[in-house]
């Protein structure tokens, strides 16, 4: 009987907002068929075709399907293969797939994505494995023995409810009653070693110290293969910026001529000129993308180079314009569609708004009055990124008014022995004025036949005191003039006359 296998890729997720994605075939060997949504009858899959939900695809001897998977993932599926792709869906910023390896096995290279619960599930059945951000292969034998083995990275494989970590170059596989075999090797992952490898596992003549002992032999036959085919083809990846804010990325490579060259979904026949690959995923799958480069040559592949980068979107603000009077300051953002994150605004060190924002908006937020700086922080990794500092001024115009006090005319009558001239006090308030701040007022002035009066502040219960002292001669009126303008453009007058008798 077939025994079956379940392998979890737990790559990063948040569970909310689900849309339907889809896979799309790269490149097709031999005869490769499918079934759309598993129903009717066998159709040729070809070149440029999607794969979705509930899709079945066969592969014959010699036959063979590379799918490229929304996030940046691959999947290859190997000759004489049944598999199901259950669940292709991109949940927010990431990936949910599931896909179910009836028969045969394949290979897949999972991008490490940032959300916390992302999935990538493979299923066979009893076992189970959880993997982030990994490249290998996993399948049953001929003998129907679940395995799985890895390149690079690291993944728990679970069946009966036991548990056993696999790390970088093993392989494991799970004989029916039996402790699971763990082979340590350099090449687990290449497909040459697993298919001499599970040939061994399946003869039940075999013990676990003879399969591993199979396995140092395989295992350095084709180290040193590998190591006569470096020598002899040579490729050169050329580098690319650590960080990269768009979906898709040009990877540039020279290889010698004769090699067949595959990264990520792409493959190239060199020629010994510069070849040039561009992987891309789908807007929001951030975090750490990692290719792997391999090289086929005289039916033989291996490893011939790695690359990776960061894909991230740096949340941005532009600032548009401010007006002082209505006191409201305009800004637009860039980076949060699918990226969703905060934005802060601080006057100095107090925070005035704290929002989450899922998508790009233009908005606007309140000034507080006065000449005031505001800081604009929007959530990056690096949290100076996007940060945006501006000095911005609140003059709101609110009908500032003048009021004066004890009236608008002083009379005073004293004896002629009492002198020629008195000295009142002019007191009035400037009222309407924002929190009473006086860094609202441009200017207060007061003056006599034009010639200006020196005022002091003064206590005051119903906005901003002001008096200055006055000489009003005997007989003659004195008219004082009084002129408040803010800054908000506002302008208040009023006149006051004293008369001395």
């Amino acid at each position: 009987m077939l025994r079956s296998l379940t392998l979890w890729v737990i790559l990063g997720v948040t569970l909310s907002l689900a849309a339907p994605q889809s896979g799309k075939v790269r490149s097709v060997l031999g005869d490769v068929s499918f079934k759309k949504k598993g129903k009717g009858d066998w159709a040729s899959l070809r070149v440029g075709a999607k794969v979705q939900e509930k899709d079945v695809i066969q592969t014959e001897i010699e036959s063979g399907v590379l799918i490229s998977m929304p996030d940046g993932s691959t999947i290859s599926i190997e000759e004489n293969a049944l598999v199901e792709f259950s669940q292709i869906l991109m949940i927010k910023d990431s990936q949910v797939s599931e896909v179910d390896v009836k028969k045969g096995m394949l290979r897949f290279d999972a991008q490490k994505q940032k959300g916390p619960q992302s999935k990538f599930r493979f299923r066979t059945g009893t076992a189970t494995a959880s993997i982030r951000g990994t490249d290998g292969v996993i399948g049953v034998t001929e003998g129907g023995l679940p395995y799985g083995a890895l390149n690079t990275g690291e993944m728990v494989m679970e069946e009966d409810g036991k548990e056993i970590s696999v790390k970088a170059q093993q392989y494991v596989a799970f004989r029916k009653g039996q402790a699971p075999v763990v082979v340590e090797a350099k090449n687990a992952g290449d497909l040459d070693f697993i298919k001499t490898l599970s040939a061994a596992v399946d003869d039940t003549a075999k013990s676990v110290e003879d399969i591993q002992a199979s396995a140092r032999e395989i295992d350095a036959k084709i180290e040193k293969r590998n190591e006569d085919l470096r020598l002899q083809y040579k490729c050169r990846l050329y580098s690319v910026p650590p960080v990269i804010s768009t979906n898709t990325v040009t990877i540039e490579a020279l290889c010698s001529p004769g090699v067949t060259v595959t990264l990520g979904s792409e493959t190239f026949e060199s020629s010994g000129q510069t070849l040039r690959f561009t992987p891309s995923w789908t807007d929001g799958a951030f975090g750490e993308k990692k290719f792997r480069m391999t090289c086929s040559v005289e039916k033989n592949t291996f490893e011939c180079g790695n690359i990776s980068f960061v894909y991230r979107v740096d949340r941005r603000i532009k600032f548009m314009r401010y007006d002082e009077h209505k006191c409201e300051a305009l800004y637009a953002t860039t980076g949060f569609n699918g990226n969703d994150g905060k934005l802060r605004v601080y006057v100095g060190d107090s925070l005035l708004r704290d929002l989450m924002l899922e998508r790009d908006i233009a908005a606007s937020f309140p000034l507080l009055p006065g000449v005031n700086t505001y800081r604009i922080v929007p959530e990056n990794e690096d949290s100076s990124v996007g940060v945006i500092e501006r000095e911005l001024k609140c003059f709101p115009k609110t009908g500032v008014k003048i009021q004066l006090r004890n009236g608008n005319k002083a009379v005073f009558k004293k004896k002629v022995s009492q002198g020629a001239a008195v000295y009142p006090e002019l007191e009035f308030d400037v009222v309407k004025v924002v929190n009473n701040d006086p860094s609202q007022i441009k200017s207060v002035e007061a003056s006599v036949n034009g010639k200006p009066c020196e005022l002091k502040m003064i206590p005051s219960e119903s906005g901003l005191g002001y008096s200055t002292k006055l000489q009003v001669r005997r007989g003659k009126s004195t008219k004082v003039d009084i002129k408040v303008t803010m800054l908000s453009g506002e302008v208040a007058k009023e006149s006051k006359i004293f008369e001395y008798k």
